[in-house]
């Protein structure tokens, strides 16, 4: 997309805050991203201190965040059309919390109110993306923030239509001068039942492994022997590490997971229901936490709803979690 507006004559910037742990971080590199390394002395940062411990640059941050804040505020040209891309917003703001005390939402609070009003500034022509592989709405709504980005548009970003998949594929045969015919490409993309482009370069990455380190030719059996390496593999473990967000639903969680995984077919929403109950043995208190740790696990991408049931998104994850966590 930054190369597409690139191309209309936009200005497009990506901005990945995966790395950054504090407000400083953040400044660092939305400056060197937006403006460039000038841009610091021109407004009179140049000698900013970006290496202070955190307590102290907590300290310093209180007295010149306004200042700094307001300056890029003024520096930003709203006239030029411009695409800001900002992605794993959501892991940013859980270490922005973590690094000063875990139940304190000040300078999170803080930081999202200042992206709304840059979005809300009239006449404005920066657009916004926000991406991340944990869900900022349930975030949000979780540490009642929802406020600070109600005005956000939120998009689903879904499966490849079959077509799709399978150019994709054959694109990424191609880059790799493999014969990828269509009897087998079907079959791959049928192992992952989901075509969510996520999961089709991960298993292709896996199939040309096992070709060239073994030696294999490409058939059938080549990507069954892929699919099962990743099942048993430590690639989804970010999965299961991510569950620890969920705090004191954690274990819930881990419940309706591990009970999905156990069937392709998935499961209606009064068994999951009756599952949290028999833990709970309290109406009032499952019906509390039931609803919203659905959505959750839904919008962070675990599972979906498909007619009367819920299954794991992904074939791939759900045989993960099946071969990680239930006893056979």
């Amino acid at each position: 997309m930054i190369e597409k507006v690139n191309e209309r004559g936009w200005l497009g910037k990506y901005i990945d805050l995966e790395k950054s742990k504090t407000e400083q971080d953040f400044i660092k590199q939305f400056l060197l991203e937006l403006k460039g390394e000038t841009w610091l002395e021109k407004i009179g940062i140049k000698n900013f201190n970006l290496k202070l411990s955190y307590k102290d640059f907590s300290f310093e941050l209180q007295k010149q965040r306004q200042e700094i804040y307001r300056k890029f505020e003024k520096e930003l040209v709203h006239e030029n059309d411009t695409l800001i891309v900002i992605d794993e917003l959501t892991i940013f703001l859980d270490k922005l919390r973590k690094g000063k005390n875990k139940d304190d939402f000040e300078d999170v609070e803080f930081f999202l109110n200042w992206l709304r009003s840059l979005r809300q500034t009239t006449g404005s022509k920066l657009r916004w993306i926000f991406c991340s592989s944990i869900s900022i709405e349930s975030f949000a709504q979780k540490h009642n923030l929802s406020k600070a980005i109600n005005d956000i548009t939120n998009l689903k970003l879904d499966e490849f239509k079959n077509e799709e998949a399978i150019s994709f594929v054959k694109a990424l045969a191609d880059s790799e001068k493999l014969d990828f015919n269509d009897a087998l490409t079907l079959y791959m993309l049928d192992k992952l039942g989901w075509n969510l482009p996520y999961f089709i370069p991960v298993l292709f990455k896996e199939i040309v492994d096992l070709i060239r380190m073994d030696e294999n030719t490409l058939s059938a059996e080549t990507i069954d022997k892929a699919y099962k390496k990743l099942v048993d593999s430590a690639y989804f473990n970010t999965w299961d590490e991510r569950l620890t967000d969920y705090a004191e639903d954690e274990r819930f969680a881990r419940m309706i997971l591990k009970e999905l995984s156990r069937t392709k077919n998935g499961k209606k929403k009064n068994t999951l229901y009756d599952l949290i109950y028999s833990e709970l043995n309290d109406t009032d208190k499952t019906d509390k936490i039931f609803k919203p740790l659905l959505k959750r696990l839904e919008t962070d991408g675990y599972i979906m709803s498909d007619n009367d049931k819920y299954v794991f998104r992904s074939p791939l994850l759900r045989d993960f979690w099946n071969n990680r966590f239930v006893i056979k």
